[in-house]
Formats: C-alpha cells, structure tokens, sequence
C-alpha cells in the first residue's frame, strides 16, 4: 500500500502504546464516528460525491493502519441536497441524534450550518467559505467556538478579485475600452457578500460599475444581461453564481455572441468552473475564463498532493476532479492529529483547543486559524491558503496566480479583438 502521511503513522504508533486515563471519561469502545453533510443530489451533487470519496477513502486507510487511538472509524452522511434551509436543519437535527465524534464536510452551507451543527459539542469542520458562517463565531465564541472553517471568507474573494483583475491586465498588454466593471450575481449570500465586496473595492480604485444584475439560480437566457455587457464593454466582467449549469450556460451563450465577434472584457468567475460538471458543461466555450477559488491544491505550498492523487485514482479509477477530495482530507487528519494529541476523542475540550492551535501543511496550503474572536477561520495568504486564479487552456484548468503557485503565464482569452 502506498506510503501513509505522518498524521497517519503516529496514530497507528499510538495505537500500539498503552491507553491512556487522562480524560478518557465518556470514551466509547464501539468504532469512532465521524458525520458528515454533504450535497450528494442537486446542482452541487459532483462536488458531493467527491466530499464523499474522499471522506471514505481517508477511513478506510485509517482503519488499514488501526483507526484513531486504536479504534475503528465509521462514516454517516446526510444529503443536504440543494442547500436549502430546511434540509441543512433537517440534517444537523438527524446527524446530531447520531451523537457523532466530530462532524467534518467540505460543504453544507445556506448561511445557517454553524448555527445548525454548532449546536453539538464536538468539533465541526467544514470549508463553507461563508461570511455567515464565520461570524456567529466571532459574535459568541464560547456557544461557537466548536466551529471551524477551515479556509476563508466569500469576502476574500471580492478583495482578491479587486487586487488581482487590474494587474492582470497590466500583466498581459490588455487595454480595456473605459474604466468600468460588470457585476452579475444571485441573492445566494455566498455570492453576494463576494461580488458586493468586490463593489465596493473597485469604486475605491475609481471604476464604475456599468452592469450590476442581481439573479436568482436557474437563468436559461443570459441574452439580456449580455447585451448591456456589449454596449457597456467594461473591462471586467465578473460571474457570482454558484450554479454549475447556470455558469455554463452563461458561458455558452457568451461564446455564441463573442467568440467571433469579440468584446473588449476579460471575464472572472468565482470558483464555480471548480465544480466538475462546469467543464463537463462549458466545453470549450470555458477557453480563456479566469476563475479563482480561496482554497484549492498546490504542490508549491503545503504537502505534495500527488502521492495522494494516485491512490484516489488507484481506488475510484480517475484522479480528483475537483479541490474536494483533498481538502476534506486535509481537515480529516487535523481533526486526527488533535485527537492523538489529546489522546482522547471525546474530551472535545481539548480537541478543540488543539485543532484552534494547529498549524498543519496539507494539500491546499498551510493551515492555520484565526482566533475565535475574529471567526475561527482559516487564515488566507500567500504561504498560508492562497487564493488559487487558474485560466481554462485546452478544457483544463492551469494555476496562474499568485505566482509563487503559477504553473503558466495568462493569455489573452480569444475573444479579445485582435488577439
């Protein structure tokens, strides 16, 4: 079997040594269980499903090793579907009833998952990247401070945006027709918070906003919106919207009006292209898209993700499609390196305490959390969790940016006049 992680091997050392007493009141004999939410039906279901690959393959090669503390691990999920209110309650309320050892997922979201599944004692790990789920944290510590996002907040992603865009084009040689942006959202508050931020700091840096459409999911005609794009021709146009077809419609239908044409714009999307059916979709309408998500995977910073890769494709026959796979398995083993730590799961006190201080190098950068004051998230930067920009080149998706993660320069997209 390929070679395990260091997390990996000290567990199943620790395994071999005596029990421990201290803080051993409440332990159980029976498997550890480790809950999980994820979208396993719906728009989201190809980002689930990946959650889930990931989640059970870290178990089973756990339970290969010896488990955690000498104890077997078992995983119970819920279908959160849509990401509706409801059925993100409903889950939390059934999860919850299963009195799990910790509840980790990449996510869950709609705004309400820390109120939800911060509800329980044990430490909740999970990669929402939401301002609404970092702040009830911030608000009321000592109720939430079993909750942790493990990566940063869908602010990131509006002041990332507003830093990165105008250097790209200086970067590149594009010289856009006027000083102005587009802004095409929905009211989902993940998109929303990001593209209102991203408002905000491009009007510091003196750009108008031309276009500022504000969308529910499911659009099938982008025909209106993009025709105030055309005529404003701003320099940026930016895509907040979570739905994997809605996004590849949108980029259908831009292809179809300027791919021969052209347009003056280069064009942003907030880390939807991540979610594999985007590409599935798109096809090679997605050539030149910029994206940018604030948690994926790098070789460059943090762990080698690739001997990983190759067992995920030895076990499920393809590599990882998406970021999922491996970043809730970078919060697995911070959840399990905190454990053996503690050397106890359910003195959750302490394992809490010890996730709050990990600085742990996984497969999307260097970990570490922002005190639960400040919202207990995972702190974003360069050498930290950088945010990743990658271009669609030849229906792939290549890093460009920050460069100390970059794997090629950005191009031009092709429907730049005279490109």
């Amino acid at each position: 079997m390929a070679m395990l992680s260091a997390a990996v091997l000290a567990v199943a050392v620790a395994a071999c040594g005596p029990p421990s007493d201290e803080g051993s009141e409440g332990e159980g004999e029976g498997p550890i269980k480790i809950a999980s939410a994820m979208p396993l039906t719906g728009p989201f279901a190809s980002d689930g499903e990946e959650m889930q690959q990931g989640l059970e393959m870290a178990i089973d090669e756990f339970n290969e090793e010896g488990g955690v503390l000498g104890r077997k691990l078992e995983l119970v999920t819920c279908d959160v579907a849509g990401l509706e209110v409801d059925t993100i309650q409903a889950c939390a309320e059934r999860l919850l009833g299963e009195d799990p050892d910790a509840v980790i997922t990449g996510y869950d979201d709609s705004g309400v998952n820390t109120h939800a599944f911060g509800a329980g004692e044990m430490p909740y790990l999970h990669a929402v990247t939401m301002a609404q789920a970092v702040d009830p944290v911030a608000e009321d510590p000592e109720k939430y401070g079993n909750v942790f996002q493990y990566d940063p907040s869908d602010r990131d992603y509006g002041t990332n945006a507003a830093r990165w865009l105008p250097e790209i084009a200086e970067r590149i040689g594009f010289e856009p027709s006027n000083k102005s942006v587009a802004i095409v959202s929905t009211d989902y508050a993940y998109n929303a918070e990001g593209s209102e931020t991203f408002k905000e700091e491009m009007e510091k840096q003196g750009y108008d906003i031309a276009v500022h459409e504000i969308t529910e999911f499911g659009v099938e005609e982008w025909g209106p919106i993009l025709s105030q794009i055309e005529k404003a021709e701003p320099a940026f146009v930016t895509f907040w919207n979570l739905d994997p077809s809605d996004a590849a419609r949108f980029m259908n239908q831009w292809h179809k009006k300027f791919g021969s044409s052209g347009i003056n714009s280069l064009l942003y999307m907030q880390f939807t292209p991540n979610i594999p059916e985007f590409l599935e979709l798109a096809g090679e309408a997605a050539e030149g898209l910029l994206w940018a998500t604030v948690i994926g995977v790098t070789d460059k910073v943090g762990a080698d993700p690739k001997p990983y890769a190759e067992r995920f494709k030895e076990r499920y026959g393809h590599e990882p499609k998406s970021i999922h796979p491996y970043v809730v398995r970078d919060a697995f083993e911070i959840w399990a390196e905190a454990v053996e730590k503690a050397g106890c799961v359910r003195c959750f006190d302490d394992v809490i305490q010890n996730i709050r201080e990990t600085e742990y190098s996984g497969f999307a950068g260097n970990y570490k959390f922002a005190p639960p004051e400040e919202g207990q998230y995972g702190m974003p930067g360069d050498d930290l969790l950088p945010t990743i920009w990658s271009q669609v080149r030849d229906g792939q998706h290549v890093p460009v940016l920050p460069d100390n993660v970059a794997e090629a320069e950005i191009e031009l997209p092709p429907w730049i006049p005279n490109n």
